[in-house]
C-alpha cells in the first residue's frame, strides 16, 4: 500500500513540473511587448506613414530622376529605412537582453530582416531610372554578404547597387558621405556622384552643413521608435 501511494504521488509531482515548465515556456513565448515594438508590428499606422513618406518622396524627386545623368544616386540607409529588424527586437525583448554586436552580427548572418512597408516599390521605381542607389550603412562591413543575400531574398538586390558599409568605429557616415560627392577612397573606382536624395531614420543619416538638402523636399526621414540615440 506504501509502495502504491509513493507511486501516485511521483507521477502527481511529474506533472506538476510539467505544467510549471509548460506554464513557463507559454509565458516567455507570449511576452507583452513594449509599445514601440507593437507599434512598428502590428500599427496599421506605422505602414501608412512609411509607404507615404515613400510615395512623397517619389512624386517629389520623379522629375528630377527621370531628367538625371548616370551620375546621380539617391543615399539610403538600411535599418529601419528599407530594412525591417523588428523581429530582432523581439527577440531582445524575450531574451531580456538590449542591443550588443554580438547578437546583432548574428541577426544578420540570419537573413531574416523583411522590408521596411514601401520600400520595394519605390525601389522599383528607381530601378527604371539610370539613378544609382547608394545603401550607406552602419552594419559592419564584414557582414556585406548575408546583407546582400538577405536583400537578394526580397527581390531589391541590383548588381549596380553601391554598399558603403562601417569598417570599424572611427568609420563615420559623414566620411562615406564625402567619399560619393569626391570619389576618392571606396567610390574612387565608381566616381563622384551627385545625391539627387538622403533616406535614413535618424537625424547621422543626412548632412548637417549642406543647406540644399531639406527634410519633405530631398531628404526624407522614417519613424523608429525602438532605438536611437535619445
Amino acid at each position: 500500500m506504501k509502495l502504491i501511494l509513493i507511486f501516485i504521488m511521483s507521477i502527481v509531482l511529474q506533472n506538476c513540473s510539467k505544467d510549471y515548465k509548460n506554464d513557463e515556456n507559454l509565458s516567455n513565448s507570449n511576452i507583452e511587448l513594449p509599445n514601440d515594438i507593437r507599434w512598428v508590428t502590428n500599427s496599421s499606422e506605422y505602414k501608412i506613414l512609411c509607404e507615404q513618406i515613400y510615395y512623397n518622396a517619389w512624386n517629389n524627386i520623379s522629375q528630377i530622376i527621370n531628367n538625371s545623368n548616370s551620375n546621380s544616386c539617391i543615399v539610403m540607409d538600411l535599418d529601419e529605412t528599407v530594412l525591417d529588424n523588428s523581429n530582432y527586437q523581439i527577440d531582445l525583448t524575450e531574451k531580456n537582453e538590449s542591443y550588443n554586436p554580438d547578437s546583432w552580427s548574428k541577426w544578420v548572418n540570419l537573413k531574416k530582416a523583411k522590408l521596411v512597408p514601401g520600400a520595394k516599390e519605390f525601389i522599383n521605381n528607381i530601378r527604371k531610372t539610370n539613378v544609382k542607389i547608394v545603401f550607406l550603412s552602419n552594419r559592419m562591413a564584414k557582414n556585406e554578404e548575408p546583407t546582400k543575400e538577405n536583400m537578394k531574398d526580397l527581390g531589391i538586390l541590383h548588381s549596380d547597387d553601391i554598399f558603403l558599409l562601417r569598417r570599424d568605429k572611427k568609420d563615420k557616415k559623414d566620411i562615406r558621405r564625402k567619399e560619393i560627392l569626391n570619389g576618392k577612397g571606396r567610390m574612387s573606382k565608381i566616381g563622384s556622384l551627385e545625391v539627387i536624395a538622403y533616406f535614413g531614420d535618424a537625424k547621422h543619416d543626412f548632412p548637417d552643413l549642406d543647406k540644399s538638402y531639406k527634410f519633405g523636399n530631398n531628404m526624407y526621414m522614417f519613424p523608429n521608435p525602438m532605438y536611437g540615440k535619445w
